[in-house]
C-alpha cells in the first residue's frame, strides 16, 4: 500500500469480498512485482491445493498433519492451552501455523488477523479453515495485503506471529512492518518469530550471495540476511523490545555449508553433508546456522 506510517488506517478502509479484505487500491497492489510473485507461488506453495481436494473420508480431513507437517523450531516451546483475545499473524499463508497452534496446542483466541499478499493462499486459508475449523470460536479476518502497513488500532493485539516470512520481505519493509507490529501489541504482549531471518554469517547462504551478484537484476524471492546482533537492533529500534522487554534471538537448528540447491539445481551431497555438522559451541551455531528466530520468553 503507498499510506504512510503516519496515516492511520483500518479494516473499515479495505473491501470486504468474499471472506478476505481487500485494500480499496488492490488494483496497484496487483501490478506489483512482488505480488505476482507470490500470487504465482501461492498456487502450489507446498502442496497446499491438496485441501482444495479433501473429502470427508479423506486421511488429510482426518489427520491435519498430513497436509502441514508438524512445524518445529520455536513452535515446539508454545505453551498448551494458552487463552488470549487476539492474534496477529503476518504471512499466514494457507493456515499451516494456526492450524497447528489451534488443533496441537490448543491456542484459543477470540479474533484472528491473517495478512499475506497472496490471494490464493488466502482462499486456502478460507478452504482450511472450513474443513478443520480452527479457532473454532474467533472472529476470522484474512487481509490480503503488502507488510508496509497494518490496518488496526494501537495496542490491540496480545500476540504476534510469523514463521519464515521475513527473509522473503524487503530490509526497509521489514523495519517499518516492525514498527507497525509494536505499535500494534500491547504493552507486555508476546511475539514468535519462528525461523524468521536468514543468517547473514551462514556458509550457504554465502554462496548463493555470489551466485546471484553474476545476475544483480534478478529479484530473488530470498532478499537480506541478518546476525543476532542486527536483529536485536531491530527489535530495539522500532519499539518491539520496549513492548515486551523479555525475548530472545536465537540461532535455529537448521545448519548448512552447503545450499540445498543453486538456481534450482540439486547440489550433490549437499543434504548428507549439512547433515554431519554439529556445532559444539554459541559461536560456531551462529556461524553454520541457517536462519534465526525471535521470540517472547514469556510465552507461558
Amino acid at each position: 500500500m503507498s499510506q504512510s506510517l503516519n496515516e492511520k488506517i483500518s479494516l473499515n478502509d479495505f473491501q470486504f469480498r468474499d471472506g478476505i479484505y481487500f485494500p480499496k487500491d488492490y488494483e496497484q497492489l496487483n501490478h506489483s512485482t512482488q505480488k505476482q510473485r507470490w500470487d504465482k507461488i501461492g498456487k502450489t506453495y507446498y502442496g497446499s491445493q491438496k485441501v482444495e481436494q479433501a473429502t470427508e473420508a479423506s486421511p488429510i480431513k482426518q489427520d491435519y498433519t498430513l497436509l502441514t507437517g508438524k512445524p518445529g523450531g520455536t513452535w515446539n516451546k508454545f505453551p498448551d492451552n494458552k487463552s488470549v483475545e487476539s492474534i496477529l499473524e503476518i504471512g499466514c499463508g494457507y493456515g499451516r501455523i494456526p492450524l497447528y497452534l489451534s488443533k496441537g496446542k490448543n491456542l484459543r483466541c477470540q479474533r484472528y488477523y491473517g495478512m499475506d499478499i497472496s490471494e490464493p493462499l488466502l482462499r486456502r486459508l478460507l478452504k482450511c479453515k472450513q474443513e478443520y475449523d480452527f479457532f473454532p470460536d474467533a472472529e476470522f479476518n484474512p487481509i490480503c495485503n503488502s507488510a508496509e502497513t497494518l490496518p488496526l488500532e494501537e495496542n490491540s493485539i496480545d500476540l504476534v506471529i510469523s514463521n519464515c516470512v521475513f527473509m522473503h520481505i524487503p530490509d526497509a519493509q521489514i523495519r517499518n512492518l516492525m514498527v507497525e507490529m509494536s505499535r500494534v501489541l500491547k504493552p507486555g504482549g508476546i511475539f514468535v518469530f519462528n525461523h524468521s531471518f536468514h543468517n547473514k554469517f551462514c556458509p550457504a547462504h554465502k554462496i548463493h550471495n555470489f551466485v546471484r551478484s553474476f545476475n544483480p537484476g534478478q529479484n530473488s524471492i530470498y532478499l537480506k540476511q541478518y546476525s543476532a546482533t542486527e536483529i536485536k537492533e531491530i527489535l530495539i529500534a522500532s519499539g518491539m523490545s520496549a513492548k515486551c522487554p523479555r525475548y530472545t534471538v536465537e540461532p535455529t537448528q537448521e545448519y548448512a555449508i552447503l545450499p540445498n540447491k543453486i538456481k534450482g539445481i540439486p547440489v550433490p551431497f549437499a543434504n548428507m553433508i549439512n547433515r554431519t555438522i554439529k556445532p559444539s559451541s554459541d559461536s560456531q551455531k551462529e556461524t553454520f546456522a541457517y536462519g534465526y528466530s525471535a521470540y517472547s520468553t514469556q510465552l507461558d
